[in-house]
């Protein structure tokens, strides 16, 4: 029998897609977000931002609070969950070569995507203009969540920022964490947003109720009045009582942060929007108490 002779560069195996192994007794695909071992670790903290309406300053927010949060000394890991319109990767100002769409066509794993940003931050990097992203079916959404998890190892927190609105795909991931922060501006039509997210999450089971953040607020009683509307909506027609994470003041240094591709917080370290989101991290994140070192014991005495 005759051998077809070998391509050049053939011999590479093909990768295969990145698939859910599933143990005896374990959740099935559909369990998947409901199950208690979603993340591989249960004290590694999986915090979701996410919005009912876009343009609220979402990403911004999921990346300087990382980077701020990184200063603390937290080994943060920030995944872009906005499958088909990244822009976390322009935020930190990297250049990612492989992102997200790589990992679900099987040629690169989780790990091989990972892109190093500013004071540690590790980023995850999602792909921009690619629309079949957007709309994911459960079995390969949670065969992504699940490679994530797998690189927890050596991290202290998973940063999630989801796409905006009230899709599927947003309020799985919201559902696949261990705990969601609902970012709004003071204006109608995204404090109408935010409070559609809180309820529809609400209704497919959310175990917490969410955080809400007030963004680009002009002033403190601007952003109070705003969360306690949506608290009072939240208490009265969902029975929630949604904690208020405090805001964060519009500064021009952050859209002129954007233009420079980086985070306010390294760009502008000393602007209000950077005192803000440090002030965030610091209530986030608390380092964990070294072990107290041990008196030295005295010698035992021998006695004759």
């Amino acid at each position: 029998m005759r051998r077809e002779p070998k391509r050049p560069g053939a011999s590479a195996r093909p990768r295969r897609p990145l698939r859910v192994v599933q143990r005896r007794g374990g959740p099935g695909p559909h369990e998947f977000h409901d199950h208690p071992a979603r993340w591989a670790r249960p004290h590694i903290r999986t915090l979701v931002v996410s919005s009912g309406k876009g343009g609220v300053g979402k990403s911004n927010l999921s990346t300087n609070l990382a980077v701020a949060l990184g200063e603390l000394g937290a080994r943060v890991l920030l995944v872009d969950a906005d499958l088909s319109q990244a822009n976390l990767d322009l935020l930190l100002g990297v250049h990612p070569r492989f992102d997200l769409q790589h990992v679900l066509n099987g040629e690169r794993s989780p790990e091989e995507i990972v892109v190093p940003g500013p004071r540690g931050v590790k980023l995850i990097p999602a792909a921009s203009g690619v629309p079949e992203l957007g709309e994911l079916d459960d079995y390969r959404r949670e065969c992504l969540l699940r490679g994530i998890s797998q690189l927890e190892a050596d991290v202290d927190l998973v940063l999630i920022d989801t796409a905006s609105g009230i899709s599927h795909q947003v309020t799985s991931f919201c559902l696949a964490g261990d705990e969601v922060t609902v970012v709004t501006t003071p204006e109608m039509p995204a404090f109408s947003d935010a409070y559609a997210l809180i309820k529809l999450l609400q209704q497919r089971g959310l175990k917490r109720p969410p955080h809400l953040l007030v963004n680009m607020a002009s002033t403190p009683e601007e952003a109070e009045e705003t969360a306690h509307r949506i608290q009072l909506v939240a208490r009265r027609f969902l029975c929630l009582e949604i904690d208020s994470w405090g805001y964060i003041p519009y500064d021009p240094a952050v859209p002129r942060a954007v233009r420079r591709q980086e985070p306010v917080v390294t760009a502008f370290p000393q602007s209000a929007a950077a005192h803000a989101y440090r002030a965030l991290a610091e209530r986030l994140w608390r380092a964990p108490d070294p072990e107290p070192q041990r008196a030295p014991q005295a010698p035992e005495r021998l006695e004759a």
